[in-house]
């Protein structure tokens, strides 16, 4: 495990609150465990404001359970409304014949949907995926940040779902920023632990049962980004995920507060069910798309400084 006492991994402050335990894992990036990955428990840092899971793998261990050797974990039929955002504010800015990085580019959905008219980049850790992303979107993906050559520089670098993934958000985006051209910007989607839902089931919203998931950013915790960075928060707006039939809008809230507030229930009924259809346990909660609990974000140089 990366620490013996829990402390913000942002700050490194240790004036922490405990959320509430988070379930043991089953499955991770949607393949099979051999054995349960402890779920360890959900803090929030009383100084920036990061909600984050403690304890958690180290580098080598999540590298491990990244780099499948399968294309597929994230695949699924969900109509991407955060890739629609992102591409119009690409579109928007105008910048001809721009260089666009997509960091956690995956199979390269995004690249592919930005078109032809940009130069694009990728870093994809699962080679699987990096190999189907670079053929998709005649894209150049490398496994990691350190194999980008340090003289690059992007007009725009996209990080869609991926800050949740890593343990310091804060070095993350202190690493790409050094990759930007004057002007450029760096476009975030996460989900939003400032959500209210959120802060109502603490440790039991949906978001944080996957065990991929260790750190949760909000509006607070941009706050304290900006106040301590040479960054400007360009913009900045909440979305809901996936849109929902009234229907499914119904019965999704219903179970998603089954979850909230009788987790184990919850998980015990689930998984007697999967079980009787010869199915894995269950690898997700309902909850995506009730509210609006995803961020947008755009950071960029503060060159006034």
């Amino acid at each position: 495990m990366a620490h013996e006492q829990p402390q913000c991994p942002c700050c490194n402050a240790t004036e922490i609150t405990s959320i509430g335990r988070l379930p043991d894992a089953t499955q991770f990036a949607g393949k099979i465990l051999d054995a349960p990955l402890p779920g360890g428990i959900l803090y929030q840092c009383s100084d920036c404001r990061l909600k984050f899971r403690f304890p958690v793998q180290d580098v080598d261990a999540y590298r491990r359970l990244y780099d499948t050797g399968q294309s597929s974990a994230w695949t699924n039929k969900i109509v991407r409304h955060d890739w629609e955002r992102i591409v119009e504010k690409v579109d928007s800015a105008g910048v001809r014949n721009a260089k666009v990085l997509d960091f956690g580019c995956n199979t390269g959905g995004l690249l592919a949907a930005l078109g032809n008219r940009y130069e694009r980049f990728g870093i994809e850790i699962n080679h699987a995926a990096a190999a189907v992303a670079a053929q998709r979107a005649g894209a150049q993906v490398w496994s990691d940040l350190d194999d980008v050559p340090q003289e690059s520089r992007f007009d725009f670098i996209v990080v869609v779902d991926v800050i949740e993934h890593v343990e310091n958000p804060l070095m993350l985006i202190d690493r790409l920023s050094g990759f930007l051209t004057t002007g450029g910007r760096l476009i975030v989607t996460t989900g939003d632990a400032g959500n209210v839902l959120w802060n109502r089931f603490g440790a039991n919203w949906w978001y944080c049962f996957h065990s991929e998931h260790i750190s949760f950013v909000s509006k607070p915790w941009l706050h304290y980004l900006v106040d301590n960075r040479e960054l400007n928060l360009v913009a900045y707006e909440r979305f809901r995920y996936r849109k929902l039939s009234p229907i499914r809008f119904a019965a999704h809230g219903i179970l998603m507060v089954l979850y909230g507030f009788f987790p184990s229930v919850y998980l015990g009924l689930g998984n007697v069910l999967k079980r009787l259809r010869s199915r894995p346990p269950v690898a997700s909660v309902l909850g995506n798309g009730i509210s609006r609990d995803h961020l947008l974000f755009v950071l960029s140089i503060n060159n006034d400084s």
